[in-house]
């Protein structure tokens, strides 16, 4: 159901996206990535994973199209400012801090001047293990490449961070959900913030939560401990002059185009899929199957998510 939904709704939104145009209103899109890797032959396919081929292309063909890629810490220092910020104005980031965000991504990412922010769970820097939320059922194994699971060391992210193109944000320290549990929160936090300081002289990072798993007092506690903006994985635009405390990202995936991107800079393939999800809710409830939860704050919408859904990780 999940597939049929994701299927209709980018078909939907390209259209809407072709025949109006942008949805009123000045905003831009946050892209999430995650694992950049090639599928090795005889493997089972890697999860939340584009090729450095197809990002090559998303990017490339984003930008042919006339769009701007900006840094994280672009938009947010217009956004304090009140300066515009243009309607084709996306941003790129990756969660997790897989190896393959130095090997594969970043060539790529130099190649067009794309600027990136890297979230970084800082507690499996330079080990040799496969992230214990790492849900591909080949990481680790022997028949698939290191770097297509391994973490980044701390030695890669001084490489990188030495490229003005490239930002490292928080994304907590052990990468569990926090919900219910402020206070542990605040201090795995505490050590990322401190890790990301110690080692590469950052300070004030945003933050990127884990599984997308987000709420008012964690949001609040994130602020309160020094992150500069809380990303979420809610597929929603930013809105210009949205307060920063909760931004949503779309998550890309390999068989995304220029046309589904685009659909969601535009800001249509939100409202599709909020639909087509309001409208599934009574079947999935007949079948017994839990529905993913969406609620509403002042601060705006933050996810609650379960399930196969790119807001899952």
């Amino acid at each position: 159901m999940h597939k049929a939904r994701t299927w209709v709704a980018r078909r939907s939104a390209r259209l809407l996206h072709t025949m109006l145009g942008p949805r009123p209103g000045e905003a831009f899109g946050i892209l999430m990535y995650h694992r950049i890797a090639d599928h090795p032959l005889g493997a089972t396919a890697p999860t939340w994973n584009v090729t450095p081929e197809r990002l090559r292309n998303q990017l490339l063909s984003l930008l042919s199209a006339g769009y701007e890629a900006w840094s994280l810490r672009k938009v947010l220092a217009y956004q304090r400012d009140s300066r515009p910020i243009p309607a084709n104005v996306f941003v790129v980031t990756f969660d997790d801090g897989y190896r393959n965000n130095y090997s594969e991504a970043w060539p790529i990412l130099k190649e067009l001047r794309t600027p990136a922010t890297v979230f970084l769970a800082t507690a499996f820097l330079d080990t040799q293990e496969r992230f214990p939320f790492d849900d591909w059922s080949d990481a680790g194994s022997s028949h698939v490449p290191p770097s297509s699971w391994l973490p980044l060391s701390t030695a890669e992210c001084h490489e990188m961070h030495a490229d003005e193109l490239i930002d490292f944000g928080t994304h907590t320290h052990t990468h569990q959900s926090f919900l219910g549990r402020v206070d542990d929160f605040r201090q795995d936090l505490r050590i990322s913030l401190d890790t990301l300081r110690q080692r590469f002289g950052i300070i004030n990072p945003s933050f990127a939560a884990p599984f997308g798993h987000l709420s008012l007092d964690l949001i609040m506690a994130a602020r309160q401990e020094g992150s500069a903006c809380v990303l979420s994985t809610c597929d929603e635009r930013v809105h210009v002059g949205l307060d920063h405390l909760c931004w949503g990202r779309f998550c890309v995936e390999n068989d995304d185009t220029l046309s589904t991107i685009t659909a969601k800079l535009s800001g249509w393939h939100t409202p599709v899929d909020r639909a087509l999800h309001a409208l599934a809710r009574p079947l999935v409830a007949m079948r017994g199957v839990p529905v993913a939860g969406m609620m509403s704050t002042s601060l705006g919408r933050i996810s609650r998510p379960s399930g196969p859904g790119c807001a899952s990780r």
